[in-house]
């Protein structure tokens, strides 16, 4: 029997690294290695692990923690690649049962009902969703900061470390990355040694981009902010290009965490320090440092804060940034950055042409990145009408986010909260908005037992969507109430009963959704003030909500103060504008009886819609429908007839559009080869042959 230990010694007799052991030898050697790991493990205690998590090269670390911890017994069903086709179907079909709630092992053998969402059903829940391990040795009391700054240089095995640091929070709490966070905050540091200095702010942006990264927005935030003061007053860095390099990292990570985590008073201030530090690297002469991301960090600010031209502005200046030596993870986030913002545009055909050219990759990309670069193009299927793939992107980003990064995570929340609103809007014909409930219950169900503040404007959005999706649930329950409890065989009187419940239950749901819409204007209020387009949207829904429970001097008020918000800081010409215009069109056709007041509305909708984007935008469609009614009641047969006629028209027209997107080839398509100047060329939509 040879040396359980012989491969260890090699290594730390031998310069050379373990992958060449592993990968570039015969596969003998490979097999011995995993042959000497796996006995390695299998002799393992709690005094054996203590010694070898210190002496043992990181890589080595890692992957004997992983084979301990036995993670999900070693199962691959939960594992995807987005190689294979048969695993990207297991995925979906994962995603699906996660976001159905599907309970199986809990009794349950149908998705669970908003009925039945109790609390005690989101633990069974959760439970059976977390991840699976055995901590025989008691790992994770030597998970600290040395040793998590061993293994964070692990790069090709950062999935498996995201998922060793959930299990950590799994078995310490939610406290675990605010602990590791103040660890290193409190560390003392001599202001006139600089190499101490570099080592720490080192240490700091490690710390604070993996927390990012692993989805501990607030804890990022916190390393990143004291490492930004060490950088700028402890650091007396002789070369100034090294220093502007570390600033510029530490705070693009800085402003995308804050404002990704809706912290809008802390992402103004990270802003101005960006943009600072942005003029004055443009600035220098025959500069080589590219600094497109930070160019993204800025889009993205302005994308959450939905000012999508400004955030559009910033994108197309991201990907002029980039160079041809750039990183190819790089040019391929910032161009799926800038996917997701123009398909918020409506600019469909430029997305669907940076994504065809996306697809032209063939290398292997890591899962996470993976994964975002799924949600950027789950935007454009929304916005496509392709409801399918929009939600099978949607699966496999839950799945993929619960196996990486556990259940109770807020990168996990994040997508059931964007997979409910989509859902939502892919069900919006269909009335059948259970799954999107379903969802949206457990992201605010995993933010708020994470511990987001009960004003966090994360966990308040969510609450917001929760109420669009109540709104419609309840106008919907007295139809489908009716179908299901009242028939021929009931009584007038059971009739009459069953009647007063559901309009009970349907009063009970609006006055929910009404709650949850006045604490979101409350939040939005507080968080970024009355001129800013996250209010107007409060005001919108508030809006509509008061439309259905009848209200309708209050609706009035609502939708004209949202008109005057999105004017003020958008102009008079812009598809925000038009989309208040119309709901308070809306509101005068069916329930003021306003009908010329109606008409100047819709038209001035309709024309703004068509100049923006055209006449295959699905705006006009609400338009059209609404101006039919206004001619129908003012006995104009003429008019009546000519925008029955548009609608018509316009089904045909959007999908004669939708084909041409969908199916048009881009001869000129690069294969396999992130070419810059095609993707410019998209982007000014150029005919040439880059």
């Amino acid at each position: 029997m040879f040396d359980v230990y012989f491969v260890f010694i090699v290594y730390t007799v031998h310069p050379f690294p373990i992958k060449t052991i592993m990968s570039n030898s015969s596969p003998n050697v490979e097999s011995l290695y995993n042959k000497s790991l796996n006995q390695f493990c299998d002799s393992m205690n709690e005094d054996i692990l203590k010694n070898v998590l210190k002496w043992l090269p990181p890589s080595i670390s890692l992957q004997m923690i992983w084979k301990i911890l036995r993670v999900n017994d070693g199962c691959e069903k939960f594992i995807y690649n987005h190689k294979l086709k048969d695993s990207e179907l297991s995925s979906i079909n994962r995603g699906r049962e996660i976001a159905q709630m599907s309970l199986q092992n809990s009794g349950y053998v149908a998705p669970v009902s908003y009925r039945q969402m109790s609390s005690e059903t989101h633990e069974g829940f959760a439970t059976i969703q977390q991840t699976k391990f055995v901590d025989c040795f008691n790992f994770s009391n030597y998970f600290n900061l040395t040793l998590f700054s061993k293994l964070v240089d692990v790069t090709n095995y950062r999935s498996q470390l995201f998922t060793i640091f959930q299990i950590c929070v799994q078995i310490n709490g939610f406290k675990f990355p605010q602990h590791l966070a103040d660890e290193w905050i409190k560390i003392e540091i001599e202001d006139d040694n600089d190499n101490i200095n570099v080592h720490h702010i080192e240490q700091g942006l490690k710390l604070g981009f993996f927390l990012g990264d692993a989805g501990w927005f607030s804890e990022c935030a916190l390393v990143l902010s004291h490492t930004y003061k060490i950088i700028t007053t402890k650091w007396m860095c002789p070369d100034r290009n090294l220093e502007l390099v570390k600033i510029i990292q530490c705070l693009t990570k800085w402003l995308l965490v804050v404002s990704n985590y809706h912290n809008f008073d802390e992402s103004k201030i990270v802003l101005q320090h960006m943009l600072q530090t942005i003029d004055i690297i443009e600035k220098i002469e025959g500069r080589t440092l590219c600094i497109a991301y930070a160019y993204v960090a800025v889009s993205q600010y302005y994308y959450v804060l939905m000012e999508f031209n400004e955030a559009w502005s910033w994108a197309v200046k991201a990907v002029y940034e980039l160079r041809d030596k750039s990183a190819d993870i790089l040019k391929l986030l910032v161009i799926s950055h800038a996917i997701r913002v123009c398909s918020v545009l409506n600019k469909l055909s430029t997305a669907k042409k940076l994504i065809n050219q996306l697809h032209t990759y063939e290398k292997e990309i890591d899962q996470n990145i993976h994964v975002d670069l799924l949600l950027n193009e789950a935007c454009y299927s929304l916005k496509a009408d392709l409801a399918k793939d929009s939600i099978n992107s949607y699966y496999i980003a839950l799945d993929s986010r619960r196996n990486l990064f556990g259940y109770y995570n807020l990168h996990t929340a994040i997508v059931f909260v964007d997979y409910a609103y989509a859902r939502y809007v892919c069900d919006y014909s269909t009335t059948d908005f259970n799954e999107a409930m379903r969802s949206i219950l457990q992201g605010i169900f995993i933010m708020e037992k994470i511990g987001l503040p009960n004003d966090n404007m994360l966990l308040v959005n969510a609450g917001r969507i929760k109420a669009l999706i109540l709104e419609e649930k309840a106008l919907d329950i007295m139809d489908r109430g009716i179908d299901i409890y009242i028939h021929d065989g009931i009584r007038d009187l059971q009739a009459d009963g069953i009647k007063r419940l559901l309009e009970r239950m349907k009063k009970n749901m609006l006055n929910e959704a009404e709650a949850l819409h006045l604490k979101a204007l409350k939040v939005s209020l507080q968080a970024v003030g009355v001129k800013a387009l996250l209010t107007a949207k409060s005001y919108c829904n508030l809006g509509r909500l008061y439309q259905s429970q009848e209200k309708y001097t209050q609706s009035e008020q609502m939708h004209l103060k949202a008109i005057e918000i999105k004017e003020s800081i958008l102009g008079k010409d812009n598809p925000e504008v038009a989309l208040s215009l119309g709901h308070l069109a809306s509101l005068y056709t069916y329930q003021l009886k306003k009908y010329q007041d109606a008409e100047e509305l819709y038209l001035r909708s309709k024309t703004i819609y068509e100049t923006t984007y055209g006449r295959q935008y699905t705006g006009l469609l609400y338009d059209f429908q609404g101006l039919v009614e206004v001619y129908r009641e003012l006995n104009n047969t003429e008019k009546y007839n000519q925008y029955n006629e548009n609608i018509l028209r316009f089904h045909e027209t959007r999908e004669a559009w939708l084909h041409q997107v969908h199916t048009a080839i881009d001869e000129n398509c690069t294969k396999d080869d992130l070419s810059l100047e095609k993707f410019k060329c998209i982007l000014n939509e150029c005919a040439c042959d880059k």
